[in-house]
């Protein structure tokens, strides 16, 4: 008989492996979603959130995000400051929750420059952790033990907790306004009494800008030293250039000479993570490519800095030596240059400055970013979009990011583009993937309820940060209309969730007697939004296994298409299915499952007929049914077995396609036998089976099956 059963995502779920409850990974990259109807109960990656800078209590044009793990739920998203033209900077602050996701747009800082208007070609965050030795606390005054505060040149302006190493675990912090030693510290305000030998944790933010200047002598890389969370506020904190002082809350123009050469950045890139708290190197190229050439400067972001009106050249190393030959395509000049540590690739294993033109990547080993070097540049990747030029126009590229959960590259393309994912290589493989699209959707807050939220290019170039699986996608727009901040669950991706995990697994169906399956069907939203604006959801895979599954072992089974067929596939006690799902796409909107059932034939009668006692007669070996549901088609091949009843055991197996131990017919009317007809199917008709033989003296139980 026709059997069905389903799974509805609505039960318990789990994040390690369990057959009675529904895997849903374990980094909260998939949720299952509960709600007061029917359409709000599904399993998905996240729903995609978005941050509005210029909508903000004060409105900034944000672009380049750089993003910090603080904890398992919260990351820090730093955005830089796009506006033109004017003398000051600002750097902006929101919160991400990775268990909610949603955005909260903390407040931001401003830097003051040394005159000119300037603008940002590159910009970094770092936050840097402390935790040596052991202190004890009076008050405002903080005594360490074997602590080194001053050897690790921390900056007045961090702020300390009490009580563990882990800033997850700190309830109160505190605001440290004088570092006199590497042993005293003095806070802004009291702490009470804490006892010795109490560990800590002392947080610093520290932010990185190479600047281009109006006045180009007045550009070059700045640091902004002192800062913590408290300090970015909706109503912004000016931080200063002119000090006398190193390592307070202050703005510090980090110059390579007297008289500024490096005055035509191309972004910023460090090493990450630093390798102490004395030397943490960080990488600009510079320059036209033209006569004059272009080079790469290097500087040791944690020197000790003798200053004068903010103003110091002791972080500066060296330079290479001017490269006068032509770069394939157009130098990007904003956000350019990551450092990476690849697992693949020509750069296997070694930490390279990756920068793009227009048209290439470019890879540089640091070990090769020497004084003076003209042959640091080892090999470049051309844009080779999937299928090739033939299936997509190559993107213009305008930057370059590694998703290190996956050890991929992600290229993000000019304002009509797209973005890519791949490897680094050097011989013209295509990208794995390509994804956005330009559907000219704006994502302001006075965009219409029906029409869902999802990153587009909308003719506006984006930038991009990958975080623990995490893409933070920044629309680089200046109005309120073109500049939103996205987060997609892109380890979720169903090119790689077998790697990272990030996939679903229903608990084990009972298909109890279950002798062949037929398809599977999967209940999910096909568009979010409305009739007017809804955009379709991406696609997803399915896998099914009928083995292994209580202990995990078993291997999966991909479907070939979109019909979910199973026909063919022998029966078993249970089954089980797993999704991956794509998650970077052209809308970037994973799908939204809301069950799964599986059909299939148990060990009755098929559901196609009805045992007709009347036309049946045990004397002559007959065994008769009448059907009562069309099957659409040519009869499939009919089975039956006879059974002692007593015993359970197998008495006859025979198919109509060998007829080898009896003769099949049928009947229109239950009187008048005809030869077999796979063709005879109308609801009314009889088939009957007859033995040659069966053993004497039993009781026979009859099973027709396909």
């Amino acid at each position: 008989m026709k059997n069905i059963t389903e799974h509805i995502f609505n039960g318990a779920t789990t994040t390690t492996y369990d057959p009675t409850k529904t895997f849903i990974g374990s980094g909260n990259f998939i949720k299952q979603y509960t709600g007061i109807t029917s359409v709000d109960n599904y399993v998905a990656p996240f729903n995609i959130n978005v941050s509005r800078p210029m909508e903000a209590t004060t409105a900034i044009p944000c672009a380049y995000p750089w993003v910090y793990s603080w904890s398992n739920t919260i990351d820090w998203v730093f955005l830089a400051d796009t506006t033109t033209n004017i003398t000051t900077k600002r750097i902006v602050l929101v919160e991400y929750n990775k268990i909610t996701n949603e955005f909260n747009w903390k407040g931001f800082i401003t830097q003051t420059g040394p005159g000119g208007n300037e603008t940002i070609r590159g910009f970094r965050a770092y936050v840097y952790k402390h935790t040596s030795g052991t202190v004890e606390v009076s008050g405002t005054s903080v005594t360490g033990t074997t602590t080194t505060w001053t050897n690790e040149r921390i900056a007045v302006g961090a702020r300390i907790g009490f009580g563990s190493t882990n800033p997850e675990q700190i309830t109160n912090w505190y605001e440290i306004s004088t570092i006199s030693s590497n042993t005293s510290i003095t806070l802004s305000g009291p702490a009470g009494i804490i006892s010795s030998g109490t560990p800590y944790v002392i947080e610093e933010i520290r932010i990185y800008l190479s600047l281009f200047n109006a006045t180009a002598t007045n550009g070059g890389l700045f640091i902004i030293k002192g800062l913590n969370y408290s300090i970015f506020t909706p109503a912004g904190t000016t931080i200063s250039l002119a000090t006398t002082v190193d390592n307070i809350r202050a703005v510090y123009w980090l110059k390579d000479a007297a008289t500024v050469t490096m005055t035509a950045a191309w972004g910023l890139a460090y090493e990450q993570p630093n390798t102490g708290f004395t030397e943490h190197f960080c990488y600009v190229m510079n320059g036209t490519v033209s006569a004059n050439g272009y080079n790469c400067y290097k500087y040791n972001l944690r020197a000790a800095l003798t200053v004068a009106s903010g103003i110091s050249t002791d972080a500066y190393l060296y330079k290479t030596g001017n490269i006068n030959s032509a770069l394939t395509g157009t130098v990007i000049v904003t956000n350019n240059g990551r450092v990476m540590f690849l697992n693949h690739g020509s750069g296997n294993g070694v930490s390279c400055l990756y920068f793009v033109t227009t048209t290439r990547i470019y890879r540089c080993p640091l070990g090769d970013i020497i004084d003076g070097s003209t042959s640091y540049i080892a090999d470049a990747m051309v844009d080779v979009p999937p299928g090739g030029t033939s299936t997509y126009v190559a993107a213009t590229f305008t930057g370059v990011e590694h998703m290190s959960t996956i050890d991929k590259i992600v290229t993000t393309g000019a304002a009509t583009g797209r973005a890519q994912i791949g490897d680094y290589n050097t011989n013209s493989d295509p990208f794995d993937t390509i994804f956005l699209a330009d559907d000219k959707q704006y994502d302001s807050s006075l965009v219409d309820s029906g029409a869902p939220v999802h990153p587009t290019f909308n003719a506006t170039a984006m930038s991009v940060y990958s975080e623990g699986g995490r893409l933070y996608l920044c629309r680089n727009g200046t109005t309120s209309a073109l500049n939103q901040l996205y987060c997609l669950p892109a380890a979720a991706h169903r090119q790689w969730a077998d790697e990272t995990g990030e996939y679903v697994i229903t608990p084990k169906l009972s298909t109890a007697g279950a002798i062949k399956y037929y398809r599977v069907y999967v209940n999910s939203l096909r568009q979010i939004g409305n009739s007017t604006f809804g955009v379709p959801a991406e696609d997803y895979d399915l896998l099914y296994r009928t083995t292994g599954i209580d202990d995990n072992s078993g291997n999966w089974i991909q479907f070939p298409d979109d019909t979910k067929n199973l026909i063919g596939v022998s029966g078993s006690d249970e089954i089980q299915f797993k999704i991956r799902f794509k998650v970077l796409g052209t809308w970037c909107i994973p799908a939204r499952l809301y069950c799964i059932a599986i059909v299939y034939e148990d060990s009755q009668t098929d559901s196609h007929y009805t045992p007709s006692v009347n036309k049946s007669n045990v004397t002559n070996r007959i065994i008769a049914y009448r059907q009562s549901i069309v099957w659409g088609g040519n009869i499939p091949d009919l089975h039956i077995r006879l059974y002692n009843a007593a015993t359970g055991a197998l008495v006859l197996d025979d198919l109509v396609s060998t007829s080898l131990s009896g003769v099949w017919q049928y009947s229109t009317d239950g009187n008048n036998w005809n030869v077999w007809s796979s063709s005879a199917d109308a609801v009314g008709n009889y088939i009957r089976y007859t033995a040659t033989t069966l053993p004497a003296g039993i009781i026979i139980r009859a099973l027709l099956t396909q």
